[in-house]
């Protein structure tokens, strides 16, 4: 999610069982997975040391950023106070702050082979993040955004090239490596139109029936306006997908699109979707929750100084899963309530540390930036 939304119109106070990890089997730890609780260790011992491991899959770019003070037009030119160039991408930045707040993360995507991929992998493994499951294409220029950053607000100028062209086959080149994992989450994906496809629908299937994996999604913005995906595929992966991250806008717009009918609302499209969540951003206003037969769960922000609103969704998200993914809890029940809550003031916190800082990811968020925050 490149950005925070604004406002949207919500309809009705949405409700249903949220999804939850109850009896899962499999947690990755410092020392070993924590395969089955009816292994040799007591499920008591094995409780206290499992983490989520959590295989990220999405878009990477290189970012340009230039801050101005209003959008240049054509024949005239606006000076920028500076230009740097910063690792981006809605699925690269939420894989980086995951990890940083202490999740595994194993990640899928790619860049091509040329100096910009050269330096974007070279800035995120020097700070320690895992590269190895990243495909490098050897004919191809790296996916490139050019972000026009202002007072207000962000103007974008991209190419998708890498991203267009990662595919079900180049994830399932990297599956091996994705064993360990508990939940999948795909970043940015209206970027990654290759994997808009039947066959990574049934690569998401096949992993939830036989790994137990969890699912989220983050819509990021659609650039072509097809908000249903390419061949309509939206409208049949969210059969399974258990989470999915949106801003205002974007809800808006994917209501749009797959609820045809005159109700257009978040509400019609739990129905239509009754094992989903939706979490939709409000930039300074909050977040609200909402699923099928369950109350909305809105949770406000605090107000902070803000200095870029680049990434600030993106740290969200990782805030949101690093809190969410470790709590099981019964549906419907007090206890996975109260753990929404808890991720949304989580994702809250992540994301004013971001927007106190310029650029989307310059260094991830860790766990200290936080104190005093949640």
């Amino acid at each position: 999610m490149a950005r925070l939304g604004t406002s949207f119109r919500l309809v009705s106070a949405v409700s249903a069982g949220l999804w939850h990890l109850q009896g899962r089997p499999l947690y990755h730890s410092d020392t070993k997975s924590c395969i089955s609780t009816s292994r040799t260790r007591s499920a008591s011992a094995c409780q206290t040391v499992r983490r989520p491991c959590v295989a990220v899959c999405g878009d990477i770019f290189m970012d340009i950023m230039a801050p101005i003070k209003k959008l240049p037009v054509w024949d005239s030119d606006v000076e920028a106070e500076s230009v740097k160039m910063v690792p981006g991408g809605s699925a690269l930045n939420q894989g980086r702050q995951l990890h940083s707040l202490g999740v595994p993360v194993r990640f899928v995507g790619a860049v091509g082979k040329d100096a910009i991929g050269h330096a974007l992998l070279e800035q995120v493994s020097g700070q320690g993040f895992p590269t190895d499951s990243i495909k490098t294409f050897s004919n191809l220029p790296s996916s490139v955004c050019i972000v026009l950053s202002g007072p207000a607000d962000r103007a974008f100028v991209s190419c998708y090239s890498t991203t267009d062209a990662f595919t079900e086959r180049d994830l399932q080149e990297q599956a091996h490596k994705l064993e360990d994992c508990t939940h999948f989450h795909l970043g940015g994906y209206f970027n990654m139109k290759g994997l808009q496809s039947h066959d990574f629908t049934q690569f998401v299937a096949d992993a939830k029936r036989s790994k137990q994996w969890t699912i989220s999604l983050n819509s990021q913005a659609c650039s072509n306006g097809h908000w249903c995906g390419e061949d309509n595929h939206l409208a049949s992966f969210l059969d399974h997908v258990d989470l999915l991250f949106v801003n205002a806008s974007e809800g808006e717009h994917i209501c749009a699109a797959l609820c045809p009918d005159s109700d257009r609302s978040i509400s019609a499209l739990c129905k239509r979707y009754p094992e989903l969540m939706v979490v939709i951003t409000q930039g300074s206003h909050g977040c609200t929750a909402y699923r099928h037969q369950m109350p909305a769960v809105y949770v406000p922000a605090k107000q902070t100084r803000v200095v870029d609103t680049t990434g600030a969704g993106d740290a969200f998200i990782a805030g949101f899963l690093s809190s969410w993914l470790p709590h099981a809890a019964p549906k419907r029940s007090e206890a996975e309530q109260k753990a929404i809550v808890d991720a949304c003031k989580k994702g809250h916190a992540v994301a004013s540390v971001v927007l106190g800082r310029e650029g989307a990811c310059v260094e991830p968020v860790r766990p200290r930036d936080l104190k005093d925050l949640e």
